[in-house]
């Protein structure tokens, strides 16, 4: 059984993944990389909004809130 990919928003909190993809408009996805959301970065799901909405993560040391509608479209692997 291989691995599965799943969307970052699927995360549940405490949970650790790996970038494996991200799949978004050109502008989006150049300030996501420009954050240092890049191929194989590992970050960890670290709370969310009362109503579930932005995400907290933390990559590279720092904290990001992301819309849990462009983290569906980023792909990870949870580790």
């Amino acid at each position: 059984m291989g691995v599965q990919y799943i969307g970052m928003d699927q995360l549940p909190l405490n949970c650790s993944g790996r970038i494996i993809n991200i799949n978004m408009d050109n502008l989006l996805k150049r300030k996501l990389t420009d954050m240092g959301m890049i191929k194989g970065t590992e970050f960890k799901v670290e709370g969310q909004a009362p109503l579930g909405d932005p995400i907290r993560i933390n990559l590279r040391g720092y904290n990001l809130a992301i819309r849990k509608s462009d983290a569906k479209n980023i792909l990870v692997e949870r580790i």
